[in-house]
């Protein structure tokens, strides 16, 4: 019994030595990389600027609203990548999910097509479609997501480990429509749309450009949710009976019956990302509904 004991302990150690030295390492070789490096934006009311440190290494994204955090229509993030940064590995979402790159090239795959998006260029990924991204490039890289309708509070659980599999015509998801150089912007907005549901999903998401002096119409309400992120100069949000400055990097979520408009204040041209979440449906029912403000009430 004794020396049957000895053996049994000195199994046990061997063991828990091979299992120490080796489990960790080979669980995180064959574990996928779906965690993803996402926080949540604390800043309360509908203005919020997003954390701009310095990121050296690895990616970072920071949901600036969600159903958590003022969204109730879905989680909209800014994700950034340091050089050969990359994002969880091969995944799927049971929402669209929405990309615009606004700094640098972004790589993705969709399914197992590789693409490469570059500045001011978007995807557009109906729900259950694998995917992944990430920074090939010795540069910074930026974007903004938006995930619709947020089915659940908690957003990492909502990405599942995916099989790369074909997708068919995976090209039609990348989105590149001509953003106006300086140059060629009127007055009033200048739209250049990436998804919609002309094209299949049910928000729409642009890039809206101004010259100096040059907005949005009057002030005006919406039965859905509308964003501004800016991405180029800087914006004025008129919210209510309150005016803001919208600097670049900063996002303004203004809720379903809140009267508002925007206009550009600056000498410079602005840019900022706008997304209607979720679009109507009836085409002929108006995006806007104009308000007409008056004096106190008597």
């Amino acid at each position: 019994m004794k020396h049957r004991a000895k053996f049994l302990v000195a199994a046990f150690l061997v063991f828990v030595s091979t299992t120490s030295a080796r489990g960790p390492a080979a669980a995180q070789q064959s574990a996928p990389r779906t965690k993803w490096n996402a926080r949540i934006n604390e800043t309360r009311g509908p203005l919020r600027p997003a954390d701009l440190k310095p990121l050296t290494t690895g990616a970072s994204s920071e949901i600036l609203a969600g159903p958590t955090n003022g969204s109730d229509y879905g989680y909209l993030i800014f994700t950034r990548m340091a050089a050969g940064a990359h994002g969880p590995s091969l995944f799927t979402l049971p929402d669209e999910h929405l990309y615009l790159v606004v700094e640098g090239r972004m790589n993705i795959q969709i399914g197992t097509d590789k693409f490469v998006v570059n500045r001011y260029e978007g995807v557009w990924l109906p729900a259950n479609i694998p995917h992944e991204v990430w920074n090939a490039d010795s540069g910074s890289e930026a974007h903004f997501e938006v995930i619709a309708p947020g089915s659940a509070r908690d957003l990492v659980s909502m990405l599942k480990p995916a099989e790369g599999r074909k997708v068919e015509n995976a090209a039609q998801y990348i989105r590149k429509p001509k953003v106006p150089s300086e140059s060629e912007l009127k007055p009033g907005l200048n739209g250049a749309t990436f998804a919609a549901r002309a094209t299949g999903g049910t928000i729409q998401m642009r890039i809206d450009s101004t010259l100096p002096g040059q907005g949005g119409p009057k002030p005006h309400v919406h039965k859905f949710q509308q964003v501004y992120f800016s991405i180029e100069g800087q914006t004025a949000v008129e919210y209510g009976l309150n005016d803001f400055p919208l600097p670049k990097y900063s996002i303004a979520i203004i809720q379903p019956g809140v009267v508002h408009t925007n206009s550009n204040k600056t000498s410079a041209v602005e840019r900022h990302i706008t997304v209607l979440m979720p679009q109507l449906v009836d085409p002929n029912e108006p995006l806007d509904v104009e308000y007409e403000r008056k004096g106190p009430v008597r």
